[in-house]
Parts: structure tokens; C-alpha cells; sequence
């Protein structure tokens, strides 16, 4: 899974974004989960900007392992909210029910 991050070097929200993105990313990458910076006005952030329809920066855009888009924030998300969304799509987030009961599956 990849966190992938578009900025354009004249965004004053972008570093910002980039900087959450890649501290949620380091702390999540034990769970196999990597971190990009795309630059804007790049050959690759033509060609990944197409593929995802960006047309807003910064834009926060996570996806599995062949590049399916799992889930996107536009502009800086709360870094809450990016966890929580990342932790769902990686399997790792626990239910209401399951904090409080626990699993009976699991020794």
C-alpha cells in the first residue's frame, strides 16, 4: 500500500500536507505501507495525476498494491482523520466492540 502525496511548489498548503503524510506513513510502514511525494509538472505527476484525476493541490491519495484507489483527502486532512481512514484500509482498525470486549477468537 502507498500513500501517495501531490504538491506544486507554489502551494503554501502543501508542505503542510507533506509532512503529515509522511509522518503518519513512517509510523505506519511496519504495516507495509510506503510514502511518495509526487511533484507537480513532473513527467510522473502527469501521468499520475491523469490516472487519479488530480486536479487540486495538495491532494492525498492512498492506494493497494496495483494502484487501486482506496481513499483520498483534498487539501491537508486532520491528522486523525488520516489515520483513521489509513488504519482501516490497512486492517488494523479495531472496532468499538472489539476495544472494549476484545476478540473471543483470537489466544
Amino acid at each position: 500500500m502507498e500513500l501517495l502525496v501531490f504538491v506544486s511548489s507554489g502551494c503554501p498548503h502543501c508542505p503542510k500536507a507533506a509532512s503529515l503524510a509522511k509522518k503518519v506513513a513512517l509510523s505506519h510502514e511496519s504495516h507495509g505501507l510506503e510514502y511518495r511525494k509526487v511533484r507537480a509538472k513532473t513527467p510522473e505527476a502527469k501521468e499520475l495525476s491523469g490516472k487519479f484525476g488530480i486536479s487540486a493541490y495538495p491532494t492525498i491519495v492512498c492506494v493497494d498494491g496495483d494502484e487501486n484507489q482506496l481513499f483520498r483527502f483534498v487539501g491537508t486532512p486532520e491528522e486523525g482523520a488520516l489515520i483513521n481512514k489509513l488504519e482501516k484500509a490497512l486492517g488494523i482498525k479495531k472496532s468499538l466492540i472489539r476495544k472494549i470486549f476484545g476478540n473471543k477468537n483470537e489466544s
